[in-house]
């Protein structure tokens, strides 16, 4: 019995029967063995999460070098909330805790590898680093529960449509969307360039 060997084994019975499943007894008879085992590797069940997130960003692809810093984040980000919503039992967690082991040091790593690229000053590369991980962990969190257009969409739509200078009632996203995210990190990262020149210029 390992750490890793019990963070794989609740990492599948999340996969495969949600977050719920993901107690202490269930991993266990996963596992075959008595559930105290398992804090012998963890000391309570939040920290078996945290592992288990971290192990969920393991296929989170780090972005190419040769990249701008632009395309850098636009493709960690949206690497890190794909990997995320490849396993929906332990998703809210890292919208929740976003993990601070290996993974998540690798992936936030390059996040600020980028951001001081861009030419922000150190404690705006950290605000900013701070700013799209809380998008990310929104966006995650209402990427839960995306899905066709539904009634609530529907109303939201007309609502729109009904306002006195009327907008085009087509152009609204599903709610936790790959649009709607894409859209939202694209104002983010266009409202970072517009900082980092600032600053250069001041």
């Amino acid at each position: 019995m390992t750490a890793d060997l019990i963070t794989a084994a609740a990492l599948k019975v999340g996969d495969r029967e949600g977050v719920k499943a993901m107690s202490m007894r269930r991993i266990a008879a996963e596992l075959g063995c008595d559930p105290m085992s398992l804090y012998r590797h963890f000391p309570d069940r939040q920290a078996l999460l945290d592992a288990v997130a971290d192990l969920a960003l393991a296929d989170a692809r780090d972005p190419d070098p040769g990249e701008s810093w632009e395309a850098r984040l636009v493709a960690v980000l949206t690497s890190i909330r794909s990997a995320a919503l490849r396993h929906p039992g332990i998703a809210a967690h890292i919208a929740g805790r976003p993990p601070l082991q290996r993974h998540g040091r690798r992936l936030a790593a390059a996040i600020i590898g980028a951001l001081a690229e861009a030419g922000l000053p150190p404690a705006d590369v950290i605000r900013a680093t701070q700013a799209l991980i809380a998008y990310l962990a929104a966006a995650l969190a209402m990427s839960l529960q995306a899905g066709e257009p539904d009634a609530r969409w529907r109303e939201l739509r007309a609502a729109i449509a009904a306002l006195p200078d009327a907008l085009p009632d087509d152009a609204l996203p599903v709610t936790g969307s790959d649009d709607q995210f894409g859209y939202g990190l694209g104002l983010l990262i266009a409202g970072i360039r517009v900082e980092a020149e600032h600053g250069r210029e001041r």
